[in-house]
């Protein structure tokens, strides 16, 4: 049997987030977000994993297996519960698990910011406020400071282009829950100055770390007369983040599925008209948007195309990380790619040993092309709470069960470490 090989050096691992898996993250938006009236939120995160306390235990279960990457982030309403209050027990909370991580073997890739703020920035504005990337990377400075000693990559933002769809265009369900173009906007110019500060911030006080940000990345796959109205939707989540990594030192890439878009070709003459009109492209894109984001559905009702769905709604499609690859080294010919998120919610777990195998196959297929790509890490460690869709999507190598919080190590798990520790994959 034919097996594919990959480079000594390759990071191999997992994924978290400090909302997904720690518990109890109540200084945090989306903390007020589950518990408020009306919240589009499925249900509230409570104790997740509480991966806060039992982190140990995760991250020998991890490197037990054979990974050598461990992907996690902190949490900036702990470190700053209050604005320019710094909790010192937070970041030394911080270290000790960061030391775990090292201890244990692994390397450990740290974000700065997944998805969550403290409720105080989201109150003067969140990303969008004029000076959002001062604060922030006030706060970068503080846990690059704690930890930097410890830590070769960093990760500063975490799909920045789904945070300002997602949140302020209205397009998940997350907060701040604003619907408008200008907000967006000016989310995005927060997040893109915030994401150029974080890396200088890194940078200066440790020069030879890898910094980058992380990016949520959907194989589009448009008809003609969609084709114009897919690349301006695809560059307000995808491309107005990824304009300003040019002195990022790698390229995170994030994918789940790919999304056909289909149009009849006698609409195409009326959507380049459309698309050719300012004020029209404001008020149309928003709703391509969501309607595009939401044409994924939850996973909950049958499929009526005969697509092979997973919990999510998504195509079960582990080659489309490929793709996204090779749009990613088109746009930036020869800097280094990650894969730091790939991953499956299915709740067979042969599912999503396929899903790794295939996925796995896929990234040495581009690699094999000539792209740089250094690592592969499976979203995610533990099955956690999944944003507005709560609990039901179950996406871990590691099945936990929230009444006792026993984690149970899914086959998954060894067979992604073992294509670790040998670097091959049988195919």
């Amino acid at each position: 049997m034919a097996e594919v090989v990959f480079p000594p050096g390759f990071l191999w691992g997992a994924a978290t987030a400090g909302h997904q898996v720690e518990g109890d993250n109540r200084n945090s938006d989306w903390w007020a977000w589950e518990h408020k009236p009306g919240s589009p939120v499925a249900e509230p995160s409570g104790a997740t994993c509480e991966h806060f306390t039992r982190y140990p235990g995760d991250v020998e279960m991890l490197a037990d297996a054979g990974l050598n990457t461990y992907r996690y982030s902190v949490e900036w309403s702990r470190v700053e519960p209050s604005e320019g209050s710094f909790d010192d027990e937070a970041l030394a909370h911080y270290r000790r698990m960061t030391q775990t991580v090292v201890d244990a073997g692994v390397i450990p890739m740290v974000t700065l910011n997944h998805f969550t703020v403290p409720q105080w920035f989201a109150a003067r504005g969140g990303w969008a406020a004029r000076d959002a990337a001062d604060v922030f990377g006030r706060y970068c400075e503080r846990v690059v400071r704690s930890l930097g000693d410890l830590v070769e990559w960093w990760c500063t933002i975490n799909e920045p282009g789904n945070v300002a769809v997602g949140g302020y265009l209205g397009a998940l369900g997350w907060p701040p829950g604003t619907h408008r173009y200008e907000d967006w906007k000016r989310a995005a110019r927060g997040l893109t100055q915030g994401h150029r500060r974080a890396l200088a911030v890194v940078k200066s006080l440790h020069p030879s770390s890898r910094v980058g940000a992380t990016h949520g990345m959907i194989e589009w796959l448009p008809s003609t007369a969609a084709k114009p109205a897919v690349e301006h939707v695809r560059r307000m989540f995808e491309d107005a983040f990824l304009d300003v990594c040019g002195d990022d030192d790698y390229l995170g890439v994030q994918t789940y599925t790919r999304l056909p878009v289909p149009l009849p070709v006698w609409l195409t003459p009326l959507v380049h008209a459309a698309m050719a009109v300012r004020p029209v492209r404001e008020q149309l894109l928003p709703r391509l948007i969501r309607q595009a984001t939401h044409d994924f559905g939850d996973g909950t009702t049958p499929a009526t195309d005969g697509l092979r769905r997973t919990q999510m709604g998504y195509e079960f499609r582990p080659e489309s990380i490929a793709a996204t690859l090779r749009r990613a080294a088109s746009l930036f010919p020869g800097k280094d790619l990650v894969v730091t998120e790939h991953g499956v919610a299915t709740s067979d777990d042969t599912e999503r040993v396929e899903f790794i195998k295939r996925g796995a196959s896929a990234v040495r297929a581009a690699m094999d092309e000539g792209l740089p790509v250094r690592g592969y890490l499976y979203w995610s460690l533990l099955d956690n709470f999944e944003w507005t869709l709560g609990y039901r999507p179950t996406f871990g190598l590691i099945g936990v069960d929230r009444s006792t919080q026993e984690r149970t190590v899914r086959p998954s798990l060894h067979v992604l470490g073992d294509i670790a520790k040998s670097g091959r994959l049988p195919v």
